[in-house]
């Protein structure tokens, strides 16, 4: 079945919501639910966001008395497409994907001409750095975060917090015990706090093993005893539990079998292998989507970037500028359990994710009022 994203009631409503609380209008509905939580006061605001942990999987490990199952108050929706590398920069910034242009691990660069992988600023698969002058996420896709808009909006009253592993600011935390432990302690200054957390978990586990591992039920048990446990030691503090999207146990296709499609290309596809882009080489447009379509109809729905516009497929709000080169002329996006690689490789992945099904796109919204436990 086909999921499109809701942004309206979505991980992007509920950055939205925060903010809102903080005084800060993105432009975005918020979440209704949290609107309303947050009509009360709080001295911390802590968002937890599991990397992976959909709805599917937690309904799958998880019983109905399990701390995050009791307090589970919603499915809300990822963002499209439906993966770490675009829904981080929407919680990160409290932008529609449209606006912050960050769209997969990788992306085409037009003043590059060349495909990078924007976390790691390399060449698409390889391990040669792009530059060791610059960043080119940082050049061509930066965005105002949170953190900084939420210290300005309050004048500094409310301080921020980015703990994960990859941080870059001081507050690393490189296991999810360092993660509760900088929570507790920076829940027990008097000022008031924005804390936003990253786990990677269960996404690592899922990809390496598949959604149906024993490894990943618990993976997931634990992360529902850590929430458990970090909250009970929190006062006056409201925790919103959310994931940046699910995942699928996927059969990969290449793309290598259908010489006449890759003939068709300018360059290889990029954003991920269950939304692909495609720059076409002039005066096969047609061609090309017909001969997509019969290859792959079942499997993936091939759309033109004007049509991802119209159907508001990345959301609303003031179009990125350079957002037309990254799209490409198509996109592809998975509604089975199939991905698209270029080529064989030796790189495997039980699981995936980026598409248009429902185990990708609906995420929780798990909320706690420690004020209330």
């Amino acid at each position: 079945m086909i999921k499109y994203p809701d942004y309206d009631n979505s991980i992007l409503s509920v950055i939205t919501s925060i903010l809102k609380y903080y005084g800060y209008d993105n432009g975005h509905k918020g979440n209704k639910y949290l609107d309303e939580k947050l009509k009360n006061k709080y001295e911390n605001i802590v968002l937890m966001l599991f990397d992976g942990m959909g709805v599917t999987t937690l309904n799958k490990y998880l019983k109905d008395d399990d701390f995050l199952m009791q307090h589970f108050v919603d499915k809300i929706s990822s963002v499209c497409p439906s993966t770490t590398a675009c829904a981080i920069p929407t919680v990160e910034s409290g932008l529609a994907p449209i606006e912050h242009s960050w769209l997969g691990w990788d992306m085409y660069f037009k003043d590059l001409d060349a495909n990078v992988t924007v976390f790691k600023n390399t060449y698409q698969g390889s391990n040669e750095k792009v530059s060791d002058k610059y960043d080119v996420a940082q050049k061509y896709i930066k965005y105002d975060n949170v953190f900084d808009i939420i210290k300005r909006i309050t004048k500094g009253r409310v301080k921020t917090h980015d703990i994960s592993k990859y941080s870059d600011t001081n507050e690393f935390a490189f296991s999810c015990e360092e993660m509760l432990q900088r929570v507790v302690e920076i829940s027990k200054d008097p000022s008031e706090d924005y804390i936003y957390t990253y786990v990677e978990e269960p996404d690592l586990v899922m990809h390496a093993l598949g959604t149906e591992h024993e490894y990943v039920r618990e993976n997931v048990k634990y992360i529902n005893s850590l929430v458990c446990e970090i909250c009970q030691m929190l006062k006056d503090t409201l925790v919103i539990v959310i994931a940046d999207h699910g995942l699928v146990d996927t059969e990969t296709l290449y793309l290598e079998d259908y010489p006449k499609l890759q003939n068709m290309l300018k360059i290889r596809p990029s954003i991920e292998t269950r939304a692909l882009n495609f720059y076409v080489k002039d005066g096969y447009l047609e061609e090309f989507k017909k001969e997509f379509e019969n290859s792959f109809s079942n499997e993936f729905i091939l759309l033109s970037r004007q049509e991802i516009y119209d159907k508001n497929l990345l959301g609303t709000g003031n179009k990125n500028p350079n957002i037309d080169d990254y799209i490409g002329d198509y996109m592809a996006f998975a509604i089975s359990n199939k991905a698209i690689e270029w080529e064989r490789g030796d790189f495997k992945m039980c699981a995936r994710h980026a598409g248009l099904t429902k185990e990708e796109m609906e995420v929780p919204l798990i909320v706690i009022d420690t004020n209330e436990i």
